[in-house]
């Protein structure tokens, strides 16, 4: 019998040898027999935009700036109605637009650090313009006659963008069909009237996500105390999750009612900590009980005669601390307006915030640990007005008056991360802003080839 050549035997061994080779390395991983994640990488920005929503009240204004030293040109407005607006480092310039929603895109080395911001005078009313997020949580909407909130979706890009708006009540989960795939033509705008949509009294909470394209979420509230002729709007703040730690800063004086509105998406009760945050302590009131919130639905708590209390004796936020993660919001209304405090997002890095007109104070805590806050006032040209620093330590805050005069702020904390908040009060209302942090820098994904 002929023996077989050895060189049909490596041909024919070969592709086995490779496959078995395949099956026991994943590409690009380096070792055998396990799945490596790779973080993204971070890279510059080349574009970015910052979502303004449609006004609230009379007087409506968008101010803009960036906290780069570049100087050109930002694209301001919506669909086909976009103009240039010259921008320079740290110095406020105003977008001439009407009523509607506002999109600010910044290119090349103006899409870092955009800082944009909208308000009205009278009454004083004003939101900080944020990216679109591709998930957000609201707590506090109305859809009754006498508290209504109307939720708008705004699609900055050119492409169909699609949003699912998921609604708890205090009963549980709500089933509405017509908030599920609500589709936003490119370069427009869709506004959902709750009270429309899903009348009913009681508190709701909503979580809001894009399964295309990108959309920018904005929830404009509205009380109307029948009887007493108070009819009053603002914005109401998003949170990106829930979360077993929440800090809402931005107390008011005055009187008028305060509620705080909990939402539990979870599948087990949650008992909720209030803390009332003060420049040097956090501190358990007195007679107030853990609060229970039944898993799937949103809670109401009264604080009104509690917090007129802490409010004069210097109180400037809540702490609250749950047994699960939450959702939360307090409406106030003092001095007849309307104000709503969301919670506020650990800052680590520099940010900047647009201040109205009106006696601004800014509120710091809840730090991480030992470090400094440093925070700048400047005027629209962006000439300092005033510079101060604040240490920071845990359980504690800080009150910082800004002088007359202040249209932008800007905090940079070091050694520690804290949390932050415009307290802005005129003739005519009160408007609180958290803080967030900027976009400085983009994320790259580390795709690689891989076996199924």
């Amino acid at each position: 019998m002929r023996k077989p050549r050895s060189d049909l035997v490596v041909a024919a061994a070969f592709p086995v040898v490779c496959l078995a080779a395949l099956l026991l390395t994943r590409p690009g991983t380096g070792t055998t027999g396990a799945d490596v994640r790779h973080e993204p990488e971070r890279t510059a920005l080349t574009s970015a935009s910052v979502v303004c929503p449609s006004t609230i009240g009379p007087g409506p204004s968008v101010g803009v700036t960036t906290l780069t030293d570049a100087t050109g040109d930002v694209q301001a407005g919506l669909g086909g109605e976009v103009r240039p607006v010259q921008v320079g480092p740290q110095q406020v310039s105003s977008v001439d637009q009407a009523d509607g929603p506002v999109v600010v895109t910044g290119s090349g080395d103006l899409a870092p650090a955009l800082v944009a911001g909208r308000s009205s005078a009278t009454p004083l009313t004003a939101t900080d313009c944020r990216p679109p997020t591709a998930e957000q949580w609201f707590t506090g909407l109305g859809s009754g006659a006498t508290h209504g909130s109307v939720i708008e979706l705004v699609n900055p890009n050119e492409g169909r963008a699609v949003g699912d708006v998921v609604l708890w009540s205090q009963s549980g989960p709500l089933d509405v069909p017509e908030l599920l795939g609500v589709s936003v033509p490119g370069g427009e705008g869709v506004k959902l009237d709750l009270g429309e949509i899903v009348p009913r009294r009681g508190e709701l909470m909503a979580r809001v996500t894009t399964s295309r394209g990108r959309l920018a979420v904005d929830v404009a509230d509205s009380v109307d105390e029948l009887g007493t002729g108070l009819v009053a709007s603002d914005w109401l703040a998003p949170q990106p999750a829930p979360s077993s730690r929440n800090l809402l800063l931005g107390l008011a004086r005055g009187a008028g009612d305060r509620t705080l509105v909990l939402g539990n998406p979870g599948d087990d009760e949650v008992r909720v900590t209030v803390k009332v945050v003060t420049p040097r302590a956090v501190f358990a009131p007195a007679g107030l009980e853990p609060v229970t919130v039944a898993p799937g639905s949103s809670k109401p708590v009264t604080l009104t005669e509690l917090l007129a209390e802490a409010t004069d004796q210097g109180a400037i936020g809540l702490l609250l601390e749950s047994t699960g993660p939450v959702t939360a919001n307090l409406r106030q209304l003092a001095g007849n307006d309307l104000s709503e405090v969301a919670p506020a997002a650990p800052l680590a890095a520099e940010t900047a915030a647009l201040v109205p007109a009106g006696k601004a104070r800014l509120l710091l805590a809840d730090p991480a640990g030992v470090g400094l806050a440093t925070v700048v006032a400047l005027d629209s040209s962006g000439a300092e007005l005033a510079t101060e620093q604040v240490e920071l330590a845990a359980d504690t805050g800080a009150t910082v008056a800004l002088p007359e005069g202040t249209v932008l702020v800007r905090v940079t904390p070091e050694r520690t991360s804290v949390r932050a908040a415009l307290l802005v009060t005129a003739a005519k209302g009160v408007a609180v802003v958290p803080l967030r942090e900027l976009l400085v820098d983009g994320l790259v994904p580390d795709v690689r080839p891989a076996l199924p």
